[in-house]
C-alpha cells in the first residue's frame, strides 16, 4: 500500500514538473501561441501572443478570438466564408491547417496585423472530435508591407503616364515601362543593354553626365530639360528627373530616369510668350516688345554714333470705316495694313501695332536724316491702292510722322511722342502725307521725293537727252572717239547736268533704267554715224557700280549691241569712280566677259576714286582717264603735275593708254604731250554738244 502511494505521489510530482516545464516553455517561447476551445473561445495566450496582438491576456481569455477580439480577412482582402477561418476549420475537420495568411483587425486599436496561421486540433484519448485547437501565429506584417510596396511600385511603374527607364551603375538600360515605349517609340528589346546616351538628342547643348554628377552629389537626384530621341518621329524636349539608388554601403547601384514629353507645354509656353509681346490680331510686336527693341537699339546707336528713326502711322478716317462696315471689316483692314507695311520695310526694321489703327516703324542704323522719307512715301503710295476686305472696296490713306535719333530725342518715349506729334501735323496738312518733327527736314525730304518722282517719269516724258564730247589724239589732234553724256530737261528747272540727278538715280535704283536708256541711245547714234560714213573709233558710255550690281549688265550690253547692229569693238565702257571697289569674283567674271566680247574698259576719274591698284591687276582694262581736277592746275601746281606724270607712267607701265579730261588750253595740251599723255578731252576741243550729223565738220575735225 505504501509502495503504491509512493508511486502515485511520484507520478503526480512528475506530472507537476512536466506541467511546470510546459508552462515555462509556453510562456517563454518566441512563437505566439493561442489555445481555443471548440467554440473558438480563447483559453490561453502566451506572452509572445500578447505582444504580437497588442492586448493583455485578461482581455483575450474568455472571449471569442474572431469577431469578439479581431475581425479577420483573407490575403486578398476578402472575408473568410463562415466557418472557414483556420481555427474553426481545424475544429470542424479535425485536421491541421498550415500556412494560411490572415489579416487581423484589432477592433480595440483599429489597426491591422498580418500573420501566418498554423492550427493544430488536439484530441482526448479515445475521442474523435478535438476538444481544443492550438493556434500559432507568425508575424508577417513587414513582409506584407514590403510586398505591398513592391506591388504598388510595379503598378505605378507600369501605369504611370511618365516614361521611366532604369540603368545599372554603368548607365546601361535594364528596364523600361510602358509609358516609355509610348513616348519614345522604343521597346524594352530596342534599348536593353544600351547606354542612356542612346536616348539623348544631338540638340542637347549640355554635357549631361557632368550635369548629373553635379546634381547627384549630396542630394542623389538631378532635374532638368533634356532633348530625347524618338524611334520614328522628331526629337522632343523632355523634363527629366534622374535619381541615384545606393546600397547600404553608399555605393550607386542604379539610376532611375523619369521623364515626360513637354512638347505641348513648350508650344503653349511659346504661344503665351508670343502673346505677351505681340498683337494677337496682326501678329506684330506690341508696345512692350517695340520699346524693348528700340531701347536696345538706341544703346548700340549711342556707342556707334549711328542714326535711327521712328515712323508713326495712322490710317486716315479709320473710325468711319469701322462704324460703317463693322468691326470684322475693321479688323480685316488692320491685318491688311500690317501686311502692306511689312512688305515695304527692311528686314532689320521693327513694325509694331501701337494702338487701335496706329502703327509704328522703327528704323535702326539709317544712312542719313532724309532716308526715312523714302519709306514714308512708299507707305503713303501703297495705302493709296484700294483694299478689298470681305467684299468691300475700301479707299484708304495714311498720315505719317517721323522723328529722328538723336536729333528729336534720345530715348524711346520721346521719339515716339515726337513722331506722334509729327503725324498729327501731317493730318492737319490734309492727310495722306508725311511730316518730320522738324519742318525744315520735311521740306527738304518732300523736295527730294518730288525730284525722284519726276526723274522716274523722265523716260516716259522723253525729257532725257544725250550730249556727246569728242576725244582726240594729243599728238595728231585727230578724233579718236566720243563720250556720251546724259542731260535732263526738267519741266520746271530746265536743263540739268548729271551731277544734279545721277546721285539721286543711284540712290533710288533708277540708275538701272537710266543706264539702259543711255547705252541703247548711244549705240544707236554710233550706228547712224557709221552709216553716214563717219569712221569713229569708239563710243564711250559711263557705267555706274549700282547699275552694274543691280542688273544683268553683261546680258543687257550684248542685247543692246545685237539690236543696234553695232560691233563690240566700237563700244568703250567707263567704270566711274570707285564703283568697282568690291572686287568680287562675280564682278571680275562679268568684266572679263565684256572684254572677251571685244569691248574696251576704261577707269574713269582715276586718281580721285577708291579704285585700288589690286583692281588694276585683276580687271582687264585698256585705258585710264585722269580726272579734270588734276589738269586744271597742271601748269601751276607742282603736286598736280607730279600726280599726272605718275598716273601716265603707271598706265604706260601696265601697257594702258591714258586720256586726260578737262583740257581747256593749248598750254595744258602741250604739257600733257610732254608728259606722254595719249589722248585728251575738254572744252579746248568742244563742249558736250547735240548729235547733229555735221557736228564734227562744224568743229573743223575729221575722223582719224
Amino acid at each position: 500500500m505504501i509502495l503504491q502511494l509512493t508511486k502515485s505521489k511520484l507520478a503526480i510530482d512528475t506530472l507537476r514538473i512536466s506541467e511546470a516545464k510546459y508552462r515555462s516553455l509556453f510562456e517563454n517561447i518566441d512563437q505566439s501561441v493561442i489555445y481555443l476551445d471548440t467554440t473558438g473561445m480563447v483559453m490561453a495566450v502566451n506572452q509572445a501572443a500578447e505582444q504580437l496582438l497588442g492586448l493583455p491576456r485578461d482581455m483575450l481569455i474568455g472571449r471569442k478570438f474572431i469577431d469578439s477580439c479581431f475581425n479577420v480577412i483573407k490575403e486578398d482582402g476578402s472575408d473568410f466564408p463562415e466557418g472557414q477561418q483556420p481555427s474553426l476549420l481545424s475544429l470542424r475537420t479535425g485536421k491541421s491547417v498550415e500556412g494560411v495568411v490572415m489579416g487581423l483587425f484589432n477592433t480595440e486599436r483599429q489597426s491591422y496585423l498580418w500573420v501566418a496561421v498554423h492550427s493544430v486540433p488536439e484530441f482526448r484519448v479515445g475521442e474523435h472530435q478535438p476538444h481544443q485547437v492550438l493556434m500559432t501565429l507568425t508575424d508577417i506584417t513587414r513582409q506584407k508591407q514590403s510586398e505591398g510596396k513592391l506591388t504598388m511600385a510595379s503598378v505605378i511603374f507600369n501605369n504611370i503616364g511618365e516614361g521611366i527607364f532604369v540603368t545599372d551603375k554603368d548607365k546601361k538600360i535594364i528596364s523600361v515601362n510602358e509609358a516609355f515605349t509610348a513616348i519614345t517609340g522604343f521597346t524594352q528589346q530596342d534599348v536593353y543593354g544600351k547606354s542612356a546616351h542612346f536616348l539623348h538628342s544631338k540638340k542637347n547643348n549640355l554635357k549631361i553626365d557632368d550635369e548629373l554628377n553635379k546634381g547627384t552629389e549630396g542630394v542623389n537626384s538631378w532635374q532638368g530639360e533634356i532633348w530625347r530621341r524618338h524611334k520614328i518621329s522628331m526629337d522632343f524636349p523632355s523634363w527629366t528627373t534622374v535619381s541615384e539608388v545606393k546600397n547600404s554601403s553608399g555605393d550607386a547601384t542604379h539610376y532611375v530616369h523619369v521623364f515626360m514629353d513637354i512638347t505641348h507645354f513648350k508650344k503653349t509656353q511659346d504661344h503665351l510668350g508670343f502673346l505677351a509681346y505681340h498683337d494677337p490680331l496682326t501678329k506684330l510686336p506690341n508696345r512692350l516688345l517695340l520699346k524693348d527693341r528700340i531701347d536696345h537699339s538706341l544703346q548700340n546707336a549711342l556707342r556707334e554714333g549711328s542714326q535711327a528713326a521712328v515712323l508713326f502711322l495712322d490710317i486716315d478716317r479709320f473710325k468711319g470705316i469701322n462704324d460703317t462696315y463693322g468691326h470684322a471689316v475693321g479688323d480685316g483692314l488692320l491685318r491688311e495694313t500690317a501686311k502692306r507695311i511689312k512688305n515695304l520695310v527692311r528686314k532689320e526694321d521693327t513694325v509694331s501695332r501701337y494702338a487701335g489703327d496706329e502703327f509704328v516703324v522703327f528704323m535702326e542704323n539709317i544712312p542719313d536724316a532724309k532716308s526715312p522719307a523714302k519709306l514714308a512715301q512708299k507707305l503713303i503710295d501703297t495705302f493709296n491702292t484700294p483694299a478689298y476686305i470681305k467684299g468691300y472696296r475700301l479707299k484708304i490713306s495714311t498720315s505719317v510722322g517721323i522723328s529722328l535719333f538723336p536729333q528729336n530725342g534720345k530715348d524711346t518715349d520721346t521719339l515716339i511722342k515726337n513722331a506722334d506729334a509729327a503725324m498729327y501735323r501731317a493730318k492737319k496738312e490734309g492727310r495722306n502725307n508725311f511730316q518730320y518733327y522738324s519742318q525744315e527736314l520735311t521740306t527738304e525730304a518732300s523736295e527730294k521725293i518730288s525730284m525722284e518722282s519726276a526723274l522716274r517719269q523722265s523716260l516716259e516724258r522723253h525729257e532725257l537727252i544725250l550730249y556727246y564730247q569728242p576725244q582726240v589724239c594729243l599728238k595728231t589732234g585727230k578724233l579718236v572717239g566720243v563720250e556720251s553724256l546724259v542731260r535732263w530737261m526738267h519741266p520746271t528747272l530746265g536743263l540739268m547736268s548729271p551731277r544734279q540727278f545721277i546721285p539721286l538715280a543711284e540712290e533710288s535704283g533708277f540708275i538701272v533704267a537710266l543706264g539702259e536708256w543711255v547705252l541703247q541711245n548711244a549705240c544707236m547714234q554710233m550706228r547712224r554715224w557709221l552709216d553716214e560714213g563717219l569712221n569713229i573709233n569708239k563710243m564711250a558710255v559711263n557705267v555706274s557700280a549700282v547699275q552694274f550690281a543691280r542688273s544683268d549688265f553683261v546680258a543687257t550690253v550684248e542685247q543692246t549691241l545685237q539690236s543696234t547692229k553695232l560691233a563690240p569693238s566700237y563700244l568703250e565702257l567707263e567704270l566711274t569712280g570707285g564703283s568697282f571697289m568690291d572686287n568680287s569674283e562675280q564682278t571680275i567674271k562679268a568684266l572679263n566677259q565684256l572684254v572677251a566680247a571685244g569691248i574696251d574698259l576704261t577707269i574713269d576719274d582715276f586718281g580721285v576714286g577708291c579704285f585700288s591698284f589690286n583692281n588694276l591687276k585683276r580687271i582687264p582694262i585698256k585705258k585710264l582717264k585722269i580726272n579734270s581736277s588734276f589738269i586744271v592746275d597742271v601748269l601751276t601746281n607742282i603736286n598736280n603735275e607730279t600726280i599726272t606724270r605718275a598716273v601716265i607712267a603707271l598706265g604706260h607701265g601696265l601697257h594702258l593708254q591714258v586720256i586726260a579730261m578737262g583740257i581747256e588750253s593749248k598750254d595744258q595740251q602741250n604739257c600733257l604731250v610732254n608728259l606722254g599723255c595719249d589722248e585728251g578731252q575738254g572744252y579746248l576741243y568742244s563742249s558736250p554738244v547735240l548729235p547733229w550729223s555735221t557736228i564734227f565738220q562744224k568743229l573743223g575735225m575729221k575722223p582719224k
